[in-house]
Order: C-alpha cells, then structure tokens, then sequence
C-alpha cells in the first residue's frame, strides 16, 4: 500500500488532474491532487492512460513526469481510500491495481525521467522509481513510511528500492519508514541528479532535452535490453543486445554518428 504518513496526507486533495504536452520529442506530464498530489485511483488511472498515449506518439522520444506545484512530487495515498479498501477487505485488487500502473510506465521502452520537488513518499516514490531516471531539488525528502499506518509499499517498492540501491538500505528504510533527502538519496544511487533547491524540474528538462537530441532507436534500445535482461540470466540478456545492436546497425542515425565522428563536427541525427 501507498501512504505518506506523518505530511498531512488528510490535506484536502483538490481537483484530479494530468495533463500532457509534447514538444521538441517531450511529452511532459504533470500530475494534480491538491497540496500533496495524493495518488487516488482516479489519477493514477489517468497517468497510466497519458503514458500509454506518448507510447503510442511516435513524436514523443523522453517523456518527464512531475507533480505540480512545489511542496510534493506525491505523498502517496490518500488514506480515506486506505480506510475504504479496509473496510471492503478489497487489498488485493488494490495492490493489483497500483502495480499495473506502475508498470505501465515501467514498461514504456522510452526514456523516463521523474522531475522530483518536495515530498517524494510512499506511493508517489513506487512511481518514481517506474521512471528510468530521477531528478530532484536538494528541498527533496524521500521514504516509505507505510509500516507506520501498518502496510508495506507493495505497488513495486519492495522490488525497484533493493535494486536500486542495495537490499540492506532498502529494508532499513522500509523497515523503519525512515525519510533521506535529496544529498543522501543521490548518495544512495536513488537519484540521477540532485539539483539546487527549487530548480528539480528546470534540471530534469535539461536533462529530457538532453536525451531527446540523442538517436532515438538506440536510447530506446537501451531502455529495451536493460528492462528485458533485468530478471533473465545474462546468456539472455547479452543475446537480446546482440539482436538490437544488428537492427541498430542499418539505421540513419547511426551512419551518421560515424560520419560526423571522422569528420570532427556535431552530428544531425534524424531519429531512424
């Protein structure tokens, strides 16, 4: 389950909204639920649809996904909901739910980047962890605090966190529903960069406009093989980068990457 005990999560959430904008190959969505852009299902709902529509827009290269506002990425849960799926003894089409979405973005096979300002708690830290890289303001705090409330972070978090950044880090934080900021979190291997305070999103827009100048066929690619060799035996996964390395191989892009190599100038790529 997904909560973010103990910063107010029972502020009144305002209007769900997502909202996606796609220029220059970045599809930004952005998230709303009043203050603390609480992960109801209605909004998760709506974020995993937004993610399907920029899979499916041959425009969209990277796609950055932020809260708004600037107190929280997300806090997670709200907890009226917690005390509704209680009462009709309904956790397990809940956790099912929450990791559905949360693989939906995981399985994008485009880059994803998380612009992190604020709390990043709970629910709303299993989602950006579904995200390939992570960027925040040094104003960032990040942790599970669901064993307070009496659950786990079971929409991905007690798989994605060990990965990331070790198993003994990642059960302590869990175990105790301990908080890191920003510094700590980038030390850990959480975070891709930390940015000055304030200034996550501007950094991780950098960091999307970065990715979206670079050959679309193999940054996606790379997605590709890393998220397909993650649970697979390594014969596999090397066998998987071998047959998208050949696919590369015939491709725009790279013909000219080697071209503007030799030639010592800046490459044009066309993205095919």
């Amino acid at each position: 389950m997904t909560a973010g005990v103990g910063v107010d999560p029972m502020s009144e959430p305002g209007h769900v909204e997502v909202t996606m904008t796609v220029a220059d190959g970045i599809a930004e969505i952005t998230f709303a639920n009043g203050p603390l852009n609480l992960l109801t299902r209605e909004l998760r709902d709506r974020l995993a649809a937004s993610a399907r529509a920029a899979a499916r827009d041959p425009a969209v290269r990277v796609v950055l996904l932020t809260g708004a506002g600037t107190r929280a990425f997300s806090v997670g849960s709200d907890v009226r909901e917690l005390e509704a799926t209680r009462a009709r003894g309904a956790w397990r089409a809940r956790a099912e739910h929450e990791l559905a979405v949360y693989e939906t973005i995981d399985r994008l096979q485009k880059p994803t980047l998380a612009a992190i300002s604020g709390y990043c708690l709970g629910g709303g830290l299993e989602l950006a962890l579904a995200c390939d890289l992570r960027v925040a303001g040094a104003e960032s705090e990040f942790g599970f605090p669901e064993v307070r409330l009496g659950v786990f972070p079971s929409g991905g978090g007690t798989e994605r966190l060990p990965r990331l950044i070790g198993e003994a880090r990642a059960k302590e934080l869990m175990l105790l529903g301990a908080r890191v900021g920003a510094e700590e979190a980038g030390r850990l291997g959480l975070l891709s960069r930390v940015a000055a305070r304030g200034e996550g999103l501007r950094a991780a827009r950098a960091l999307a406009q970065e990715l979206a100048a670079l050959p679309t066929l193999a940054t996606q690619a790379i997605v590709r093989v890393v998220e397909f060799g993650r649970d697979r035996p390594l014969a596999e996964g090397s066998a998987a980068a071998v047959a998208a390395l050949e696919g590369l191989g015939r491709s725009a892009d790279l013909e000219e990457g080697i071209a503007a190599f030799l030639a010592k100038r800046a490459p044009r790529f066309v993205h095919d």
